[in-house]
């Protein structure tokens, strides 16, 4: 009976070890899985505030007059803001900027207006557009308003560079043609951007050499004959333009692309064709 009474309590020694061994394997696997709600439930609660605005694109330089557009991005939670912009100006703001720092707390003098007031869904990515003035270097931040804090990108730069004197260019006309056919020619003014009422391709039999003061007008030179597309209007340069005429008489022409840029005669280098 005692050889049976022993093995009996071996049996339940046995039993209690592995019951201790399995209650030590689901207190494991249940802290396990307590940290792991606990992580996500930190991640929810406090990620929600993990805001990013980021610059996408801007071009390093522009001109004098002309407008700047920017490319930038807010990542984060999904919510809707009232407020993004680009904020610039000829001043550095150097450092990190807080959540506590608003837009008139820096030394930024400009903003991109055209998310200024609305309702935007983000994360999203956004593209505006500001006049620039003078010339120089500039600072700027991307800025989002969200939950009532300022969420502010690294600063970046961009150079703005004088407009310079406008400037008339034949790009592209045929060498020779047979006459009675169409010739096109394809010119571009370029300079501070403006408004203007005429340009032209002046040609004709004769040549009216050198370089061409800005007071000298179509009537002052030997072309005899113009490109009428663009003789009356209203356009927006910098701007590209295409023209065509038809040509009746052979012989060896010359021609120059003429604009008239704020009372003054603007006119291309010299350029030659053939009608056969």
């Amino acid at each position: 009976m005692d050889n049976e009474e022993e093995k009996k309590e071996e049996k339940k020694h046995e039993g209690d070890s592995q019951s201790q061994g399995q209650n030590k394997y689901f207190w494991i696997v249940g802290a396990v899985i307590l940290l792991l709600v606990g992580w996500f439930a930190w991640k929810v609660i406090f990620g929600a505030a993990d805001y990013k605005v980021t610059l996408v694109n801007v071009p390093k330089e522009v001109t004098e007059g002309g407008n700047i557009t920017f490319t930038w991005r807010v990542d984060g939670p999904p919510t809707t803001i009232n407020h993004t912009s680009v904020y610039f100006g000829q001043t550095s703001n150097p450092g990190v900027l807080g959540a506590d720092v608003k837009p008139a707390d820096t030394k930024y003098t400009d903003w991109v207006k055209d998310f200024d007031n609305g309702n935007y869904g983000i994360p999203l990515q956004f593209v505006g557009n500001s006049p620039i003035g003078a010339p120089g270097t500039y600072f700027f931040r991307v800025n989002a308003l969200i939950n009532g804090k300022n969420y502010w990108s690294d600063e970046n730069t961009f150079t703005v560079k004088p407009a310079g004197d406008y400037k008339v260019s034949v790009l592209n006309t045929a060498k020779s043609i047979v006459k009675d056919q169409t010739i096109t020619f394809t010119w571009r003014i370029d300079g501070k951007p403006t408004t203007i009422t005429h340009t032209a391709v002046y040609f004709g039999l004769e040549s009216t050499p050198g370089t061409l003061a800005k007071d000298v007008t179509p009537e002052n030179t030997k072309y005899t004959n113009m490109l009428k597309d663009f003789n009356s209007g209203t356009y927006n340069i910098p701007l590209q333009f295409v023209g065509s005429e038809k040509i009746a008489t052979a012989g060896a022409y010359f021609f120059r692309a003429q604009a008239f840029i704020n009372g003054q005669n603007y006119w291309s280098n010299e350029g030659t064709f053939e009608v056969k």
